[in-house]
């Protein structure tokens, strides 16, 4: 497939047509957010690869954070078990090798040295997002 099938094809499947949309009222937000003046005209940003970032914190999200962070994502129409397989295909279609274009995303998170973080978390980070670990300390 070429780029531009392999983005319709998302359009037309539901899971990914869900997310596609959540991402876009997201970005609207933002959007509204930050552009509030005749001097904030000129904006640049770039509202997937904060989903991306959001939705792999949103992996280790749990009670009233993951239910406030799903609303504010709006990723309350997407089916929770594939959100982010459907993140980790687009992103696979975004960066294909054989594309007229070339795209550079980097994944990274972040966590303080002092804890302890699931093996679980850790792993669907790279799985979903190639997103390793890195510690540090925040103190």
């Amino acid at each position: 497939m070429d780029g531009v099938s392999d983005v319709a094809m998302f359009h037309n499947t539901e899971k990914y047509h869900y997310l596609t949309v959540a991402n876009a009222k997201f970005a609207f937000d933002m959007y509204k957010h930050h552009h509030t003046s005749p001097a904030d005209r000129n904006i640049f940003m770039s509202p997937f690869s904060i989903s991306v970032a959001l939705a792999m914190t949103y992996l280790g999200a749990r009670g009233q954070t993951k239910v406030q962070m799903r609303q504010v994502l709006h990723f309350t129409d997407v089916e929770e078990g594939h959100l982010h397989q459907a993140f980790t295909d687009i992103q696979s279609a975004l960066n294909k090798p054989d594309q007229p274009y070339k795209l550079y995303m980097a994944n990274r998170l972040f966590g303080d040295k002092s804890h302890t973080f699931l093996g679980e978390f850790l792993a669907a980070g790279r799985k979903h997002y190639a997103a390793e670990l890195a510690t540090l300390d925040f103190r």
